[in-house]
């Protein structure tokens, strides 16, 4: 079955890493405008992007697996090792393939700070904007404070700021 499914996985594996170096760049770009102040406008095409570029990544993950399980193997570390020790068994120069994955590999562990950086951005920009909406509508505001033994106390503050 190798002779059949590895060309196509050497072409998924293609594919897969020019993906995933498409959704890099779209975090990247995602980063730059959140660090710049950019419109909500820019950064929601942005997010329809990676929405669209996260759902073809999710479909080539399991194109890949239903690669895998036509030789009883995982998509992890293990069954990609075998199934390019397999390949190579057969008779298939397994380089590029094994050098494509390794590069989605490091690709994946980026992405996944990069997003986990800018989804805090994003949350901190949240707070901050629901945090002057309650300011200028004179909403009570808490206030968190530590004591001496380590304990919390909360203040609630009203203060009406404008008034129409």
């Amino acid at each position: 079955m190798i002779k059949k499914t590895y060309p196509i996985t050497e072409k998924l594996l293609a594919k897969g890493l020019e993906l995933n170096q498409q959704l890099f760049e779209l975090l990247t770009q995602e980063a730059d405008q959140l660090k710049t102040k950019n419109t909500t406008a820019s950064i929601n095409k942005l997010s329809q992007q990676k929405k669209q570029l996260a759902s073809q990544i999710e479909q080539f993950s399991q194109q890949l697996t239903q690669v895998l399980s036509t030789e009883n193997l995982s998509l992890d570390k293990a069954g990609l090792d075998e199934y390019f020790s397999i390949a190579a068994n057969a008779g298939f120069s397994t380089e590029q393939g094994m050098q494509h994955w390794g590069t989605i590999k490091n690709l994946i562990k980026k992405i996944h700070h990069l997003n986990e950086q800018n989804g805090a951005s994003i949350s901190l920009l949240l707070r901050h904007n629901q945090r002057i909406q309650q300011i200028f509508r004179g909403q009570s505001q808490t206030t968190t404070t530590y004591s001496l033994d380590g304990s919390t106390t909360t203040e609630k503050t009203s203060r009406t700021l404008v008034s129409v």
